[in-house]
């Protein structure tokens, strides 16, 4: 029984601690007490409170339950003040207050019903001016009302007699507002925020002698306004600041790059304009940064967007006229851009530039004529998002293709005729090719083709014209100079080739060119810039697949594939002498048997020291069938003694050559130096004796 009896507390205990528990966790936030209010002044009032841990500050205030209007102190303390300045003078206030520390928010309103003071009176002679907001930027020259360019004005005047007041900014004279009190109390009005530096600025209640009556501080805040927010690649985009420094150097940088540069007015404004460069498009920030000292402090950001846009050249026309179509603002290589005229798709881009930017040529469609809408679009850009150019559309013709080669077949299409018109023919340079007339459908629109006549190179022009459409409209049509036949495709240095062509410029002088090097002739187009001629592969030609080049005097040109190839002569010399010979000089004489009676080829010796290697010496371009080394102060070729094999080969004017001839040895040996010294020994020897016989017999004598 006494554990039930000590039980029973226990158990009592923990229910009520359930109860209570749900409750303390409700109870978040500091406690609140002494609530009390003092009014200082007829437009202040201090209101102080306590709370049991540290928080911050708060008063909720107001004229009706509704309140408004707030302060706040965000220092942790028990103890807590507020000021409530710039109230009006005799007016009863509603507030409440707030505390937050790291538990939560507490509020005590006094039960719902608030707790209220009332300011005192004006005392006779008593003036006050208050301004909201304290701070704010400059707003003169741009709209009312955005960012707090404009400031709420509120003047106490305490005294009997009727009098002119005035507003003043920074000096008792610079008035920006004046209104007259004729009874003691609080006025309100407005006034921009005037073109100011950065920082504090007195806002001044003076009379109408400018004596001073009261003052307020306004500070500056640095702004800025961009305009316009969007536009296409080319847009001359405006910035104007305000609130700067005086002097301070200010940069705008886009894309992470300083674009252009200023520095502030005396009063701290600026203005810069900047041209929208070729930028994919989308939204872009616009960063402005002032120079603080030495470093650049990012102030104010601006975002503009970069639309989509298309322009055309020209912007009318006629039916198969091209047009120049250039597109900015798309996204950064975007693919399968498509042009639309009229609604129908007439070109496909396969992307656009890093830089979002693109350009191609359309030709107008055969259509009805009137105005058309040119638009664009993308993978990422929609065609809604791109404005439209209008194009006027008047009759014309196209063509397909523009160029082409004689006997191609061209396609002309018309358009902008009238609406079943008859007796439409073609005609190239005055001529009719249409073999029977053409009848326009009800869209004004008709097709047809002819074969393009011989004709020389360059532009040419096809016209049209019906039995309403008249003067006939043109179109340039462009011939190319093209080769027909060639033979043969392949030679070497010296083979003559015969080739044939049309579409050149007529009587004109032509160079034909084999991988780039000329050919030898003298060759002319004929008067309808047909072409038929004969050359010789030029001697300098190179072994392999060539591009030979026919161009006229004009310009005109044309080019086929030329396989030049190695020719072997087949004439080899046959050597004479030396062979097998010892000389006993190295001033060695060579002959050979050549050919006879033509003067196109030459020959080249060569000098080895074996039959198969070893060539220590050539000559090339020997004209004769004969050579004799030289020996001179100035060349020298002589031998020195050895064996020696020599072979000699023909080469033709163009470059080809012979096989060489069999190699001969010969051998250069000269008399020894001692067999000239014995010699002379003997001769000397004989002189002597002779001497001494003829010297016996004089003296015997």
């Amino acid at each position: 029984m006494r554990i039930k009896r000590i039980q029973a507390p226990i158990i009592a205990g923990l229910l009520l601690l359930m109860l209570l528990l749900p409750q303390l966790a409700l109870a978040d936030g500091p406690v609140i007490s002494t609530v009390s209010y003092t009014v200082t002044e007829p437009t202040a009032a201090n209101i102080t409170w306590t709370t049991d841990n540290i928080s911050d500050s708060r008063v909720n205030y107001g004229t009706t339950h509704t309140l408004g209007g707030i302060v706040y102190n965000s220092s942790y303390v028990t103890s807590h003040s507020i000021r409530l300045e710039g109230l009006t003078p005799d007016t009863t206030y509603y507030f409440e207050v707030e505390s937050t520390d790291a538990s939560g928010t507490s509020t005590d309103n006094n039960g719902g019903a608030y707790y209220s003071f009332r300011t005192s009176p004006p005392p006779v002679g008593y003036y006050s001016i208050t301004i909201n907001p304290v701070c704010g930027v400059c707003g003169e020259l741009v709209d009312v009302g955005i960012c707090g360019e404009v400031i709420g004005v509120t003047a106490i005047v305490s005294i009997a007699a009727p009098t002119t007041y005035h507003i003043c900014w920074d000096s008792l004279t610079n008035v920006r507002e004046t209104f007259t009190a004729d009874t003691i109390g609080s006025y309100s009005l407005a006034i921009y925020t005037p073109e100011a530096t950065k920082g504090d600025h007195t806002v001044y209640l003076v009379d109408n002698t400018y004596a001073q009556k009261a003052s307020a501080v306004f500070t500056v805040l640095p702004s800025a306004k961009i305009d316009p927010a969007e536009g296409p690649v080319g847009t001359t985009v405006t910035f104007k600041g305000y609130g700067f420094t005086a002097s301070q150097q200010l940069q705008i940088k886009f894309n992470d790059t300083v674009v252009t540069t200023t520095t502030a007015s005396s009063v701290g404004s600026w203005t810069l304009n900047y041209t929208i460069p070729a930028t994919p498009g989308g939204g872009y920030t616009f960063d402005i940064q002032a120079k603080e000292g030495t470093v650049w402090v990012a102030w104010v950001s601006k975002y503009f967007k970069v639309t989509p846009k298309i322009t055309t050249t020209p912007g009318s026309g006629t039916v198969g006229q091209t047009i120049a179509i250039n597109g900015t603002g798309f996204a950064s290589k975007e693919k399968d851009i498509e042009v639309t005229f009229g609604g129908k798709k007439v070109k496909k881009i396969s992307y656009s530039e890093e830089n979002g930017s693109w350009s191609d040529i359309i030709a107008v469609p055969p259509v009805q004529r009137g105005d058309y809408k040119i638009d664009a679009s993308g993978t990422s850009t929609r065609a809604r998002d791109v404005p439209d150019v209008t194009f006027t559309v008047n009759p014309g013709i196209l063509l397909e293709p523009i160029s082409a080669y004689i006997g191609d077949t061209i396609t002309v299409a018309g358009g902008g005729f009238a609406l079943g018109e008859t007796g439409i023919q073609v005609y190239f340079d005055g001529m009719v090719e249409t073999p029977t007339t053409i009848t326009a459908n009800m869209s004004g629109c008709w097709e047809s083709s002819f074969i393009l006549p011989a004709s020389t190179y360059g532009s040419h022009t096809v016209s049209a014209s019906g039995d309403i459409t008249q003067p006939a409209v043109t179109r340039t049509l462009n011939t190319l100079a093209k080769i027909l036949e060639i033979s043969p495709i392949e030679g070497a240095p010296g083979d003559s080739v015969s080739l044939t062509g049309n579409g050149f410029h007529g009587s004109q002088k032509l160079t034909v060119t084999i991988g780039g090097t000329a050919a030898s002739g003298d060759m002319r187009t004929q008067t309808n810039g047909n072409v038929v001629i004969s050359f010789r592969v030029s001697k300098r030609s190179t072994e392999g697949i060539r591009t030979l080049v026919v161009t006229d005097e004009g310009g005109a040109t044309a080019s086929v594939d030329f396989t030049v190839t190695k020719k072997t002569l087949s004439t080899t010399p046959l050597p004479i002498s030396p062979e097998d010979s010892k000389l006993r000089s190295g001033i060695v004489t060579f002959n050979w048997q050549g050919v006879t009676g033509d003067t196109g080829y030459t020959y080249t010796l060569e000098i080895s020291r074996t039959a198969d290697s070893g060539n220590i010496w050539s000559k090339s371009g020997i004209t004769e069938s004969s050579y004799t080394l030289t020996d001179s102060p100035t060349v020298t070729e002589t031998l020195p003694p050895g064996t020696y094999y020599w072979r000699v080969k023909i080469v033709d004017d163009y470059g080809n050559e012979g096989a060489w001839s069999d190699s001969i040895e010969f051998t250069v040996s000269p008399i020894p130096t001692w067999v000239w010294v014995l010699v002379g020994l003997v001769v000397l020897v004989g002189l002597m004796v002779v001497a001494y016989r003829e010297t016996k017999f004089k003296v015997t004598e």
